[in-house]
């Protein structure tokens, strides 16, 4: 389905759900890039969601690489495995449960993306999980949860990068066009 080599899958190539979140597109492709994948990875996404993120790092880290995709709500868990069989991505194992529960029986990994409800424990315990020299990419658009990521990584993280983002996208009218913004996003790179 997705023939290219660049970031940034469509998001109305994505099957969605009202109820479950996605990770925009411009969004994904900042968060993708901070984590600098290569082929073969061991990755976590904490809180997949849709999989817009689940998805395109699959297909980065290639079917040598491994990917674990995290969810309580098992919406999210059922539309994310619809969307890795619409774009045949066959290198991810789905977990439904709570982060907390289950993060550290995963293996060390290369990158760690977290989205949904910032939990403090997760990002410690996650943090722990990966190697030396790789990347948490933490997506946010509450500010209390980007001051719990600030305070919980300042002890932990070698380096902490942040960046807010904000979109407008175009919309055709009868008048013209007009830009119409979305919620700004805050990403969060931790480098252990």
């Amino acid at each position: 389905m997705w023939q290219y080599r660049t970031y940034g899958i469509p998001d109305e190539l994505f099957l969605r759900k009202e109820d479950v979140p996605i990770t925009k597109e411009e969004v994904r492709t900042i968060a993708l890039s901070k984590a600098r994948l290569k082929e073969g990875y061991t990755v976590i996404d904490i809180g997949c969601g849709s999989g817009s993120i689940t998805v395109e790092a699959a297909l980065i880290i290639g079917n040598e690489g491994k990917l674990y995709a995290i969810d309580k709500n098992e919406s999210a868990i059922e539309l994310t495995k619809d969307n890795l069989k619409r774009f045949d991505v066959k290198n991810v194992e789905m977990i439904n449960a709570d982060a907390e529960d289950v993060i550290e029986m995963l293996p060390s990994v290369d990158a760690i993306f977290v989205g949904g409800g910032i939990n403090p424990k997760v990002i410690r315990y996650a943090y722990e999980k990966l190697k030396k020299d790789r990347f948490m990419v933490i997506d946010t658009i509450l500010l209390e949860s980007v001051n719990n990521v600030i305070n919980t990584l300042k002890d932990l993280a070698k380096d902490i990068e942040i960046i807010q983002v904000i979109i407008s996208k175009g919309k055709r009218t009868n008048l013209g066009t007009m830009l119409l913004a979305r919620n700004p996003v805050t990403v969060i790179v931790a480098k252990s």
